[in-house]
């Protein structure tokens, strides 16, 4: 992104409740929140030595977009004299820019005057018939310029009920029409264009209580009684005479010409241009038909035009708001009651008022609804052998029942209505399940600095299209000092800040500085498809990016991270169009522009900011997790999660702490839980026997490492010692604890031999066993795409088959 302020304006003479106005501009390619900051400045040079004035909004703008800002100021504490008005974008460094060298802008001239003005002199005189309103006038001598405030007290206290301008001649003449005359008098201020108010001036009432003759009601709207905009109306309840005859004419109701909303978080702004009787007061009025006190009024002038700005208080998502206008004139005549425009406040992302009905607000998930796909009203159209299915705000289609997608050509759909024989439908693991190919892995956009694979991209979207310095910079600073997780303390790494984050931060131009992700020492291993986490109700899987982490040099040090992202949609249907996109990679040749771009389309969905509303920053990563012996001796993964406050450390999915290890409470635990723990439908829990349990990190001592206890069958200790972190990244499987090995560049990465295929014996007992976990991932993702015996039924009735993953492997 890259923040311009492309125009600046403001009041010639600064004074109380002054707005300045500047037009903000992103000439970057991402969106991007900031606001602007005014400021006065001496010099024209905007700098730390400016006095600050106030600020905007904080807006969003689009790229190649720019919004009108404001902000009402009042005179700091300066010298008065010239000054220069200066705005500048992103005041305080927040957002990372392509150029954060042209965010400020030099405005015209202003003057600070702390001059008080002189004390007006207040006469009255007759209405003479040459006036248009027979009521009496008060005389004002005053400073040419000066504003004149009128009020219906002997000390310039209470409501203000005329105001006037100073002309030429240093007077002006202001008509009264408060009804009755307020046996108490009347008072003035003059005011100057800085503010600045005079002493209060006052003058008894006008003689003879009127001048005979009265106006009943009002005209118009008015009516009523009771004085102020109360009663039925925007009128004061009748109006007083000033002898001679007597104005019962409302003037016409008020023509909106132009009318804008500046949408902010808190509050919105509304700019209104129109045209109304020349010197009547028109009042707008928020969700009420003319109705009680205007939210804002301005005086038309001359030509019969008028402008007006109101800040109005942000309502619900979704919620209809609605503005209504009339116009009074100097005998408090009220025109007829019409509406503006009205406006709906913004939904969050991913959300829409579709339905059109305030009452239940943002109804519409944009992410998921098949009529209301990214946009109100976009459907995602099915053929005769596929439905339409909505992921992550972008239509794809899945398999209508009973149909199979047999040959992976998506131009004819699912053309089979027979489950596929498997000579058939063949998965493709290198180009479906787990793809390391340098054509992908090493491509030389998508993986660039700015590409949708590259690391700073992935962290930028996680951290909701905001520079991620700050989500990147506190989650790697969570190894370079102790961190309590579950109740057991998680030992400092300090290595991190010498091997990894020190040099970057050095090749970035400092620890203060905002981190550069074009020198991220990350290197991308794989993209994994984990439809086999699949759950119903809860996610179509998971979709995954392995990184491998780098010294100064570019050479890899033993220290692998994965993010593992929620495949957003739950729906049966949302199950079966993801596992028909994946497959789709298998026809299109691994590594083929084709191939690149479909891969793309379908990491973008589950990757990028928004695609999951209710998490935070619309993110849809479940966990990130990292395996590592460069930072100390011993191997350790931890995890962590996304929240508001970042990426925080959590405790390890089924796996207690080591000192746990063969100890007579793990015992306890797979006894008691036994016949879950063979069908590997268990959960671990975080407190067992009334202490913490789960782990804080998963330690591995060495590579032939195996969870023991006392008194527990073989099989039992088995499944529950596989399904830890440390015994499935070592020991149980016969893995060097990484099943995606680091790579150097212009080398693909190699897969454990759990991945590929290996009998490993049992270390308590004969028993041998065969792993081979991509061939498992392969029959399953067979059986959604292909269909199956066993699936059969299910694929029949548009429900795809269970995983063949127990529930307890989540690795």
């Amino acid at each position: 992104m890259d923040f311009q302020v492309e125009f600046l304006s403001g009041p010639s003479a600064l004074g109380v409740g002054s707005v300045v106005r500047a037009r903000l501009c992103n000439r970057g390619t991402v969106a991007g929140t900031t606001q602007v900051a005014f400021v006065l400045s001496r010099d024209a040079l905007i700098d730390s030595r400016d006095a600050w004035l106030g600020s905007s909004e904080s807006l969003l703008v689009q790229p190649g977009r720019c919004l009108e800002v404001s902000a009402s100021v009042d005179v700091p504490n300066v010298a008065a004299g010239s000054y220069v008005l200066g705005a500048i974008a992103d005041l305080e460094d927040r957002v990372r820019e392509s150029n954060e060298l042209n965010n400020s802008r030099s405005g015209a001239s202003i003057q600070v005057d702390r001059t008080t003005p002189s004390m007006p002199s207040l006469s009255w005189r007759a209405p003479k018939a040459s006036d248009s309103l027979q009521v009496p006038h008060l005389v004002v001598q005053a400073p040419s310029g000066a504003t004149i405030r009128v009020y219906a007290s002997q000390n310039c206290t209470g409501a203000e009920v005329a105001s006037g301008e100073a002309g030429a001649g240093n007077s002006c003449e202001i008509p009264i029409y408060t009804p009755g005359y307020t046996s108490g008098g009347y008072s003035a201020r003059s005011y100057n264009g800085a503010g600045s108010a005079s002493g209060c001036a006052s003058i008894p009432s006008y003689g003879g209580g009127g001048g005979g003759g009265s106006c009943g009601g009002g005209g118009g709207g008015g009516g009523g009684g009771g004085g102020g905009y109360g009663g039925q109306g925007y009128g004061d309840g009748g109006s007083g005479g000033g002898g001679g005859s007597c104005d019962e004419t409302p003037p016409a109701p008020p023509v909106i010409v132009e009318a804008t909303w500046q949408y902010g978080s808190t509050r919105h702004e509304l700019r209104v241009k129109g045209t109304a009787e020349p010197g009547s007061t028109v009042g707008l009025f928020i969700d009420v038909a003319c109705t009680g006190t205007p939210a804002a009024t301005a005086t038309v002038g001359p030509d019969g035009k008028f402008n007006l700005v109101v800040l109005v208080d942000a309502s619900t998502p979704g919620s209809l708001r609605r503005v209504f206008f009339a116009a009074k004139d100097a005998a408090q005549n009220v025109s007829t009651c019409v509406e503006g425009p009205t406006y709906e406040t913004p939904c969050a992302p991913g959300y829409g008022n579709c339905d059109g009905n305030p009452a239940n607000g943002c109804e519409t998930d944009l992410t998921s609804d098949v009529n209301h796909c990214g946009t109100c009203g976009t459907t995602c159209p099915g053929q005769s052998t596929t439905v339409g299915v909505c992921m992550a705000s972008a239509c794809t289609t899945a398999c209508a029942p009973g149909r199979y997608d047999c040959d992976g050509n998506a131009a004819n759909g699912c053309e089979s209505d027979c489950p596929c024989a498997p000579a058939a439908c063949t998965i493709d693991r290198p180009a479906e399940l787990v793809i390391t190919s340098l054509s992908v892995v090493e491509d030389p956009v998508r993986t660039a600095p700015g590409g949708a694979w590259h690391f700073g991209t992935l962290m930028k979207a996680m951290a909701g299209n905001q520079d991620p310095s700050t989500l990147v910079r506190q989650w790697l600073r969570t190894w370079n000092s102790a961190q309590t997780v579950n109740g057991m303390t998680l030992p400092a790494r300090a290595q991190m800040q010498t091997l990894v984050l020190g040099p970057w931060e050095q090749r970035s131009g400092g620890a203060n500085k905002p981190l550069d992700f074009s020198t991220a020492p990350f290197r991308l291993l794989a993209i994994i498809n984990r439809m086999d986490l699949r759950e119903p109700g809860v996610q179509a899987g998971e979709g995954r990016f392995v990184f491998g982490v780098l010294d100064t040099q570019g050479k890899p040090l033993e220290f692998t991270l994965i993010l593992e992202y929620t495949l957003p949609g739950s729906s049966p249907e949302a199950i079966l169009a993801w596992a028909r996109d994946w497959h789709t990679l298998g026809q299109l040749g691994l590594g083929s522009a084709n191939y690149k771009a479909k891969l793309q389309q379908i990491t973008d969905r589950f990757t990028m900011a928004g695609v999951m509303p209710t998490r935070p920053f619309g993110s849809a990563i479940n966990q990130v997790r990292t395996n590592e012996a460069a930072l100390s001796t011993l191997w350790e993964m931890r995890e962590f999660v996304l929240s508001v406050e970042g990426l925080k450390p959590t405790a390890m999915a089924l796996t207690p702490d080591f000192g746990f290890n063969n100890s007579a409470s793990l015992g306890n635990f797979i006894r008691a839980n036994e016949a879950a723990i063979l069908a590997e439908q268990y959960q671990v829990p975080t407190v067992f026997s009334g202490a913490p349990f789960l782990a804080a990190a998963a330690r591995v001592p060495d590579e032939n490492f195996f969870w023991r206890a006392p008194s527990v069958s073989v099989e039992a200790r088995h499944k529950f010692s596989l399904n830890t972190c440390s015994g499935c990244h070592s020991g149980e499987t016969k893995t060097e604890f990484t099943h995606i090995l680091p790579r150097s560049a212009g080398q693909a990465s190699n897969l454990s031999l759990f991945m590929r295929g290996i009998s490993v014996k049992d270390p308590l007992s004969n028993v041998t066993r065969t792993f081979n976990d991509m061939g498992r991932r392969a029959e399953d993702m067979a059986a959604l795409v292909c269909g199956s015996g066993t699936s059969l039924n299910a694929s029949l009735t548009g429900v795809p088959p269970a995983s063949n993953l127990p529930r307890s492997r989540v690795h």
